[in-house]
């Protein structure tokens, strides 16, 4: 079990630390994925955008699904990080190796201990990309799915999202270990939104999904490589922006229908002056990249059209003029003929 630190003395900071453990295990935060997402769906070329239904809503709204899971599915917390660190200090070498290989070194490292033990992040990319591929072309020469190809879509575009964060490639992820919890929440919730906020923040630089290199295999580990080279400097930075923490640099914010006690603007300024501004083109470039992972999919499906939308019975077409009593009795007779 991983340890939990003394919380700060500053009492302010003492509030934000229990916010932070519950918003820091939210990945980006629903906003941030779902915006995302619809930035992704923008680069996308109109042939991709009519084989995904030719309307984001869906896509955009099913962002966040993976994480909605968490509460009522036990295995898919782990298929949001991989601790890569922890992997290093076990002696293990993962990178780029098959599942069933790595499952034979954890196994090794420690037969007592879940071979999830240090998550499933790479090899979850590479099994939603090929389930993306099978959700357009589906095996049994069916007509495809568009709500599957939606979710499968959508799930790929998440846990893609979840690898471009370093904490997601750490088993400090919460800076419990550091004395630094909360440290989660901060970069990849309150910064990104308050990002995301701002008027005057720069459009993500172009980039043509059809031109973006992704490999199913190789490209998540790269991903996950580039994240976890970030860890120390977002660490160090946060200490810093800790050492800041006062009754001026955090207030009161509606989240949806709750006060939440979070960064003001000020400080949220100073921790991105500390980080160097990376969090942004961080984030551009994994919308970059999740476009170019949902390009690469369909080529690999063969690029097939629009699917077919589910055809309505007369029943449910006559019920759209009927009222609404009659309509509810003709939908529950529709099993008859």
């Amino acid at each position: 079990m991983k340890p939990w630190r003394a919380l700060p003395s500053d009492p302010v900071c003492r509030v934000f630390a229990v916010v932070g453990i519950t918003l820091g295990m939210s990945s980006w935060g629903f906003v941030p994925h779902r915006h995302l997402h619809a930035k992704a769906w923008a680069s996308l070329p109109l042939e991709l955008r009519l084989a995904l239904g030719n309307d984001p809503t869906p896509l955009v709204a099913r962002a966040t699904d993976a994480d909605s899971r968490k509460h009522t599915d036990s295995l898919e917390a782990a298929r949001h990080y991989f601790d890569l660190d922890d992997a290093h200090a076990e002696g293990l070498e993962l990178w780029g190796k098959p599942w069933s290989d790595a499952q034979q070194l954890l196994q090794q490292a420690d037969s007592s201990a879940s071979v999830r033990r240090l998550g499933m992040l790479a090899w979850q990319l590479e099994w939603s990309y090929w389930r993306l591929v099978k959700a357009w072309a589906p095996s049994d020469s069916s007509d495809p799915d568009l709500n599957e190809i939606v979710r499968a879509a959508a799930d790929l575009g998440h846990y893609l999202g979840d690898a471009h964060v370093p904490l997601h490639t750490s088993g400090n992820y919460d800076g419990q270990r550091t004395g630094q919890r909360g440290i989660h929440a901060l970069w990849e919730t309150h910064a990104v939104e308050w990002l995301l906020s701002r008027p005057e923040l720069p459009a993500c630089p172009p980039r043509d999904a059809v031109l973006a290199n992704y490999d199913p295999v190789w490209t998540p580990w790269e991903i996950i490589l580039e994240s976890h080279a970030m860890v120390p400097k977002v660490l160090a930075a946060e200490r810093t922006w800790q050492s800041m923490c006062n009754r001026d640099g955090h207030g009161f914010r509606r989240r949806g229908r709750t006060m939440q006690l979070a960064p003001t603007s000020a400080s949220l300024a100073v921790w991105d002056s500390l980080t160097h501004g990376h969090t942004w083109p961080r984030y551009c470039l994994a919308s970059q990249r999740i476009a170019a992972a949902w390009h690469s999919a369909w080529v690999d499906a063969g690029a097939p059209r629009a699917p077919r939308l589910p055809r309505a019975s007369w029943r449910e077409q006559l019920a759209l003029y009927l009222p609404q009593r009659w309509a509810d009795w003709l939908l529950r007779h529709s099993s008859k003929p």
